[in-house]
């Protein structure tokens, strides 16, 4: 949850020059030869306002799971910043967006909000990942626009992204990690830095999740099994209720609003 802007630049401009802005293109998360998810997000785009005293980067795309997906898909997302906004975490330590300060967020680590009310007790159907889920709960999209003032001064913000799949209360596994973000240096120059996808998280660990919401909260996995529908016979009675509410939640998904305010 960040500054709004109020112009795109498409191309790199004076005071917006541009890095390496690879985007993913039809990228397959498979687990064990079996595909769980392919996702998409477009190339980083430096912007800045009217007046060019607000710049940053906006990002967009989404990701499309598969039957064989346990769970449902969740973007989590940790910034690490020499700005931060609405945390109390010091610059240059990555927290996760929303900040824990954020009215508008709630106590889960996900970066759309899981409930439609905030912390402050109203709805925020704009930042509900239900409004961001396409094909029957399947799908779930994702866009962000962080900016940060020109104050002629330097600024750094780095985001690292993980696509994982939300698998039963309090536990998350992983299927895809990248960063991607943008430096203001003291000239005012805008440099955009491109998706780098990475091996496996560094930000979000079962330590920064122990961390920021309680010991014990949250479990994070980094075995891509944890999130493929288990095979027939082996799921117990238990794991059968579970999976079909998830996917009664699935086919409840709400149809996506056309808020352009919903960046975050």
């Amino acid at each position: 949850m960040r500054f709004r802007v109020a112009a795109v630049f498409l191309l790199c401009t004076a005071g917006a020059a541009c890095a390496d802005t690879t985007e993913i293109k039809n990228k397959e998360i498979k687990c064990n030869n079996k595909l769980l998810a392919t996702i998409n997000l477009g190339f980083p785009i430096p912007y800045r306002d009217d007046d060019a005293r607000t710049k940053g980067v906006s990002v967009s795309g989404g990701a499309l799971a598969t039957n064989l997906l346990r769970g449902e898909l969740q973007w989590v997302q940790l910034i690490k910043t020499s700005h931060p906004v609405n945390t109390s975490t010091a610059a240059g330590t990555p927290y996760f967006d929303p900040g824990e300060l954020d009215p508008k967020g709630n106590n889960y680590p996900f970066y759309w909000n899981h409930d439609l009310k905030g912390r402050d007790g109203n709805e925020y159907p704009s930042l509900y990942y239900k409004t961001y889920q396409t094909d029957g709960g399947l799908g779930l999209n994702f866009q962000d626009k962080p900016t940060r003032p020109y104050l002629r001064g330097a600024v750094d913000w780095m985001a690292e992204l993980s696509l994982v799949c939300f698998i039963a209360p309090g536990k998350l596994g992983v299927l895809w990690s990248g960063t991607y973000g943008f430096n203001i240096d003291k000239d005012g120059n805008n440099v955009v830095s491109g998706w780098n996808e990475l091996a496996s998280p560094a930000w979000l660990t079962q330590a920064s999740l122990d961390a920021r919401f309680g010991k014990g909260v949250w479990s994070l996995s980094g075995d891509c099994a944890d999130c493929l529908v288990p095979e027939p016979g082996s799921l117990g009675a238990f794991s059968v209720v579970a999976l079909l509410a998830i996917r009664r939640r699935r086919s409840a998904a709400t149809p996506q609003y056309n808020d352009s305010s919903a960046a975050r």
